[in-house]
Order: C-alpha cells, then structure tokens, then sequence
C-alpha cells in the first residue's frame, strides 16, 4: 500500500478506486487533506492578486465616488494644478457639497472636518473621513495633471494610489475572503454530503457503515474536481467560475460513481 498521501491521490483515478479506497485514511489525514484542497483551490486567487496593479476604493469606502459631482470635476480642471505630488488650486474656497458628502480641494487652514463622508483633497495628500474617523489617507503618485481632467481618470489614479500604498493589506484581506467562501463551499460540499451518505449506514442497499468512510469517500471525489478548478483558475477566470466548476464536476463525479458501483462493495458493474 502507498503511504500518505500518495494513496490518496491514486484514488482519485479511476471510478471505483475511489470508492473502495474510503477507508485508508485516518482523521489527522483527512483534515490535513481538507486543509490541502482549499488552500489548492487558492492558488489562483493569490496568483491574480499578486498581480493586480489596481482595486476600487469604493469597494472598501461605500460610495466614495459619488460626491466626485459634476461642479468638483470643473473646479479640478480649471483651477486646480498638480505638479511634483504637489496640488495647488486658484480656487480659495473649493469646498463642494452634495448628497454624498463633501469634497475640499486645497489646503486650508484650521479645517474641521464634519461627520459625513468628506474627500479633503489637502496639498500633498488626499484623506477620506467620515464621522470623524479617517478612512484612508492616500499620498499622490498616480494622481497627475491628466487625472484631474475627468472624474473617470481621477477615479481610476485614487484607486490606484490607495491600492499601490496599502497593497499588503489589501491583497490579504482579498486572499482571506476568498479562503472563507471556498471554506464555507467545501463545508456544506464535504460535511453536507457525508451527512446525506451517512442516512444511510442503516440501508441494506448500500456500503456505508461510519461517517468517517462516507467523508473520505467525499474528499476522494473532490480531488479532481478541485485540480480542475484550479487548472481554470490558472487560466485567468474568476472565484465564482472557479467555485461552478468544482461544484458541477463534484454532482458529476457522484452520479458516475453511483452508475458504476452501486454504492455497494460487492456490487460493481463493468
């Protein structure tokens, strides 16, 4: 018999071999192999992000973006300057309000800032607050002349320095939110499953006596379809896509194997 975990994966090869391998496993492997396939299934998730140049600060910040109204579009473009990371602007007043919340643009002084959502565009830096608390505070770098001509391009160029600047952060927490929805996925796929083959240790039309063999049978039907996601991960598509995948191949994979094996030991079909 091969050792852990090369049995494992001679299971997943071949219909019937990974029904009758369910029970060579013990608990610490099973975990440990659980443990392997979301991480497996992360790969690609790390791989996108690490090559992100980019993330929308309105993702994070509620609505953000829309206090950027038509009347701060204008006073950027015809009064403001950036030059060397340094904004300047011919406007002494340059406070815009509207529904969203207030823009400022330029320094001033002894400025206090109120409860709603503010972007104070202040002379080498942007800070973004909201009831007092600074929710961003983000240095000019992409931020140029040119961003300031449309609210598009300055959208893009603040996201873009809010993302350059706190990349770490930002890249871990997308990495960990795509841990905890493959997480809570392969729970309700694994535990779900087992729990449904398990209803059935008392049938005589079936195999299944414990549920640890029903959740090693379902981990061994898992293992390709988490390779195959993460094949198609590799090839650029999204966590939702990748999650589809996994999940089709897994129903598939099943009903193949209830074709050929009954789920029964003594019962296979050729």
């Amino acid at each position: 018999m091969l050792p852990y975990p090369f049995n494992y994966f001679s299971s997943l090869i071949g219909f019937r071999k990974t029904f009758a391998n369910r029970r060579m496993l013990s608990w610490f492997q099973l975990i440990f192999t659980s443990v392997f396939l979301i991480s497996l299934s992360l790969i690609p998730v790390a791989i996108q992000t690490a090559s992100l140049t980019s993330y929308a600060l309105d993702t994070f910040v509620d609505k953000a973006f829309d206090t950027l109204d038509e009347d701060v579009t204008i006073d950027f473009d015809h009064h403001a300057q950036m030059k060397d990371h340094i904004l300047t602007t011919e406007n002494p007043e340059g406070i815009h309000r509207n529904a969203a919340g207030t823009v400022i643009i330029g320094h001033h002084e002894e400025l206090k800032l109120g409860k709603e959502l503010t972007l104070y565009f202040d002379k080498e830096n942007l800070k973004i607050t909201k009831e007092g608390k600074e929710l961003a505070n983000i240095r000019y770098q992409a931020i140029d002349q040119k961003a300031l001509k449309s609210k598009e391009a300055l959208t893009k160029a603040i996201s873009k320095d809010w993302f350059q600047q706190n990349r770490l952060v930002i890249s871990l927490f997308l990495v960990l939110s795509a841990g905890f929805l493959f997480s809570i996925n392969f729970a309700f796929l694994a535990l779900g499953a087992s729990f449904l083959l398990y209803l059935t240790k008392k049938s005589q039309l079936f195999s299944f006596k414990t549920f640890k063999e029903c959740y090693h049978f379902i981990l061994n039907c898992l293992g390709l379809p988490t390779i195959i996601g993460l094949i198609c991960g590799l090839f650029g598509q999204s966590l939702p896509t990748i999650i589809t995948v996994q999940n089709i191949l897994f129903v598939l994979y099943l009903v193949i194997i209830f074709y050929k094996t009954h789920f029964r030991d003594e019962d296979f079909r050729n």
